[in-house]
Formats: C-alpha cells, sequence, structure tokens
C-alpha cells in the first residue's frame, strides 16, 4: 500500500478518524469503539482491520490499542487538519496583506482574533480596531498605507499628555494627509510625545501596537480594510514589533520645517 492509499483510508470514513481518537485515551474492545465512534459494530471491526493491517492498530488481549505508528499518522492528521482550517479562516487576510504575512507562523496568527468583513458588517475589522483604543494608552507605535478620518478621530482621542506615539505613513499618505487634514497634522507636531517617519516605499499593510496588544490590517486594492488580526500572545508581539522596528530603521522622520506646516 502506498502512503496515498493509506490516506485515502483514513479520510474514506467519518468514523475512523474518530476511531483512532478514542483509542488515544485507552484501549477499547470492538463494541466500545462502534458505540464511542457512532458506528455499526462490523464497520468498527473493518476499520479496525484496516489500522492493523497498516500497523497503526494491535490487539491485545481481546482490546485494541493505538501503536507509536498510529499515535503519528492521527497527530500528523490533525496538524494538517488544523492548517486547513487556519488556510480557510485566514484567506481572506492573507491574500491581502502582502509580504509581511509571508514571515509568520500561520498557527500563531489563527490563534489570534481573526476579524474579515462580510457584506452584513463590512467595518468589522475597523470595529474591532475601535475597541483596542477607545481609552487613553501608554504607548502607540502604528503602521498606515491609508488616510482615514476614523483613524484620525479614534487615534487622537487615544492620546493622552503621557502617551508615546509614533506612526509610520508613506510619501502618498503623507500627501494626502497634508492635503486634506492640514491641522490636525500640525497639531500632532506640536505634541512632544509624537513622532512620525517616512516609509522608503509604499505600505501594503496597516499595524497598531497599543499597551501590548497587536493589531495587523490587510488592505483591499481601493484601500478598504478586509480583515484583520489581533491579539495579545507574547510571540505575536514580538513578531509585530519587529515588524515595526524594521520598518521604522529604514524610514526617515518628518520634520514640520519639511512639510509647510510652518
Amino acid at each position: 500500500m502506498t502512503a496515498r492509499e493509506d490516506i485515502a483510508f483514513l479520510v474514506g470514513s467519518e468514523c475512523r478518524v474518530e476511531t483512532l481518537r478514542i483509542l488515544r485515551e485507552g484501549p477499547r474492545n470492538p463494541s466500545s469503539l462502534a458505540e464511542e465512534a457512532s458506528c455499526a459494530r462490523e464497520t468498527a471491526q473493518r476499520n479496525l482491520a484496516g489500522f492493523t493491517d497498516r500497523g497503526w492498530v494491535e490487539k491485545r488481549n481481546r482490546s485494541y490499542r493505538l501503536t507509536t505508528a498510529g499515535q503519528m499518522v492521527l497527530e500528523r492528521y490533525e496538524q494538517l487538519e488544523r492548517s486547513v482550517e487556519n488556510a480557510k479562516n485566514l484567506d481572506v487576510f492573507l491574500s491581502n496583506v502582502g509580504d509581511v504575512g509571508d514571515h509568520i507562523d500561520t498557527d500563531l496568527l489563527a490563534a489570534q482574533t481573526v476579524t474579515t468583513s462580510t457584506p452584513d458588517c463590512p467595518h468589522a475589522p475597523i470595529e474591532r480596531w475601535l475597541t483596542l483604543v477607545d481609552e487613553t494608552v501608554e504607548t502607540y507605535y502604528g503602521v498606515t498605507p491609508i488616510v482615514s478620518r476614523v483613524f484620525n478621530e479614534a487615534a487622537e482621542q487615544a492620546i493622552g499628555p503621557d502617551t508615546h506615539m509614533e506612526l509610520v505613513v508613506d510619501q502618498s499618505v503623507l500627501e494626502t494627509s497634508q492635503e486634506r487634514f492640514p491641522e490636525a497634522l500640525e497639531l500632532a507636531f506640536e505634541l512632544d510625545q509624537f513622532t512620525l517617519w517616512v516609509a522608503p516605499t509604499e505600505l501594503e499593510y496597516g499595524l497598531t501596537i497599543v499597551d501590548g496588544h497587536v493589531w495587523v490590517a490587510a488592505y483591499d486594492d481601493f484601500g478598504n480594510v478586509v480583515a484583520s488580526v489581533d491579539g495579545d500572545d507574547e510571540r505575536f508581539l514580538e513578531w509585530a514589533q519587529s515588524c515595526y522596528d524594521d520598518l521604522r530603521s529604514r524610514s526617515q522622520r518628518a520634520e514640520p520645517e519639511d512639510l509647510s506646516l510652518t
């Protein structure tokens, strides 16, 4: 039998994977397996025979138990199952977040809060972001590829007199901000705790790190937030901070005298 044939056998019946999971808990006889796996006793017997032929299960004293090989097969199958589920949940995000998504474990991403825009709730990712900045924060690090009044107003409310804030934008966002929101930009530069950085290339994703919580946004071609992933997992935070630090190190600090604001 080939590996492909073995895989086909495993997934060919809904109760086969469940049978292996039950045996992982401890030995069972065919009658117990049939009851717990919700299948006929004859089906349980056929499944056990197939597993025994493949070395995944062995019979001892009228009971069947999972072998080391069977444990390995089950673990690998469950990893594949999780990967498929993660790919489905993260499809919109990964398809729109750009190259930054290539450098993070999708299992780590999937363990965070994934929010996707839907026809019934097109602004769900933005609404999720608003819950993170609904009060004054101590630290705010941001990356944004668009100009948004909603983001500007919410961020302004979240900044207190002791808030340390840094923002990375690209040249097009800076020019649009000068054109559409010159007063807000000038006010921001008056804050001692605010620093604006201009990235050397066009930005593809959004990022907010507020008080140890990370929000990463994916945008479509029209500048709409279509999906986001957020959380406070330590590894997720380390990844986000590394992305931000790398981008900032390659960016140039913007000064008000260079922007015709004074």
